[in-house]
């Protein structure tokens, strides 16, 4: 759609590579189906946009190493609802109210709604459910995700009630940046969170990044940002490397 096309939501180069991973596929040092999973990623991808092509981008670019093991990679998809700044019915884990969106939008919420936020992350708290039942320790789970993907794999794991091991965030938004201490559990607290954003989004800006950084770190979480210069609303071969690294800093030797 024009919207998906301004907006940037969905890439050339990840829908050439779409369709190359099915959830669940294993990934990291033998990853075959003979393998235990041992660990494993969840990653959500933006508005308007569906699984396909960031699970190909992540299988290809995000470079688990050997000592991870086998990662089960799971991509949910997000459901079909109306979007109030698209004034259409489209995949999306929250309304927003408009976009382009800075820090000084439409504070604190930035016209995200915080109902639909925790809707959706009380479905990824099942998702994490399943793999836990699976055998896959929580502490061994990383939740991530682009853009509102990015935004709800934070509020995935601030409310989730067992330790995970970290987050990723791809120009992303801090959803309850205004009420961190109430809104996370006490398992949560001090996780290890990656916020990479580009330098020129004009979609979720820069602003927004710095804002939610403050709000993360004043509250005690251990946050790795970088802000890579000259990148829009998307993603990089550089902070694909720099998710690589801190992942594998989670998942290495089975402790976060």
């Amino acid at each position: 759609s024009d919207f998906k096309n301004k907006f940037g939501f969905i890439f050339d180069r990840a829908r050439a590579m779409g369709g190359l991973l099915s959830m669940g596929e294993a990934s990291g040092a033998g990853g075959s189906d003979a393998k235990k999973f041992t660990s494993a990623l969840i990653w959500m991808h933006g508005l308007g946009d569906t699984e396909a092509g960031w699970s190909g981008m992540i299988r290809a670019d995000l470079d688990l190493s050997a000592s991870v093991g086998a990662c089960k990679l799971v991509f949910p998809r997000a459901p079909t609802q109306h979007v109030t700044c698209n004034n259409s019915r489209t995949t999306s884990w929250f309304d927003m109210a408009e976009l382009p969106l800075g820090a000084q939008d439409l504070p604190p919420l930035h016209g995200c709604s915080m109902e639909q936020g925790q809707e959706s992350a009380k479905t990824l708290h099942k998702i994490i459910d399943n793999l836990r039942e699976e055998g896959i320790p929580s502490e061994r789970i990383v939740v991530g995700g682009f853009s509102q993907g990015g935004a709800t794999a934070m509020l995935t794991c601030l409310t989730y009630p067992h330790r995970l091991a970290g987050c990723v965030c791809y120009s992303g938004i801090l959803l309850g940046a205004d009420r961190l201490e109430s809104l996370a559990t006490p398992a949560a607290k001090g996780l290890p969170i990656f916020w990479g954003h580009g330098g020129s989004d004009n979609v979720l800006e820069p602003s927004l990044q710095q804002l939610g950084v403050s709000a993360l770190k004043a509250a005690g979480f251990r946050v790795t940002a970088k802000t890579y210069e000259g990148v829009t609303h998307s993603s990089s071969r550089q902070e694909m490397k720099d998710a690589s690294e801190f992942v594998n800093g989670l998942l290495s030797g089975g402790s976060s």
